[in-house]
């Protein structure tokens, strides 16, 4: 009889340790719901009802969703976007059917005609935010305040860097002050 039990046991415990593994190696987007999850610095949050109120779920720029998981399929009511990510919401799965792109928060599906009826999403880093002249006067703003000049031919890559990376003039900035030059420009300290 000790030995059943203790047989018993060890299958039941076997079980338990496998569905946590199952569970744990599951795809990210497989472990998402409904909840309050902490908004990413780029992507979006998709909301139960209009005004981003209730429970939500969110994405990272980069993720989609080609079928939306269990629960969360034409049930979103708002859309709150992060950083520099722009959404594509689909009517049906697998990316088909009707779509519109959204680059900002929209705080009532209803009055753009998509509430409750979201199938598959994608959320992607809008490139296009950035345009070249903006980057490049990123960079002009960054060399200024930090080596009091204008930037040469080498700062092509860090126009690169603001454009491909989202870099803020505060990036460039900061590594600015770990060039050589920055160090040779400022007096030595007393110590």
């Amino acid at each position: 009889m000790t030995r059943n039990i203790a047989r018993t046991q060890g299958r039941v415990m076997a079980a338990a340790i496998a569905v946590v593994l199952w569970w744990a190696a599951a795809p990210a987007e497989a472990q998402r719901g409904w909840g309050r999850p902490r908004p990413p610095r780029a992507g979006a949050c998709f909301y139960q009802n209009a005004n981003f109120g209730g429970d939500y779920f969110c994405m990272r720029a980069g993720d989609e969703y080609d079928v939306m998981p269990e629960g969360l399929n034409d049930r979103v009511s708002s859309i709150r976007v992060f950083g520099d990510a722009s959404v594509v919401v689909y009517r049906n799965p697998s990316f088909g059917g009707r779509s519109t792109r959204f680059d900002d928060d929209a705080d009532n599906l209803q009055s753009e005609g998509w509430n409750d009826t979201v199938s598959s999403i994608r959320v992607r880093l809008d490139f296009a935010r950035v345009t070249r002249d903006e980057a490049e006067n990123i960079v002009r703003r960054a060399y200024q305040s930090v080596l009091g000049r204008d930037p040469d031919s080498g700062a092509s890559s860090w126009v690169d860097r603001v454009m491909r990376d989202r870099w803020t003039q505060r990036d460039v900035e900061r590594e600015l002050r770990k060039s050589a030059e920055y160090r040779d420009r400022r007096p030595p300290q007393n110590e």
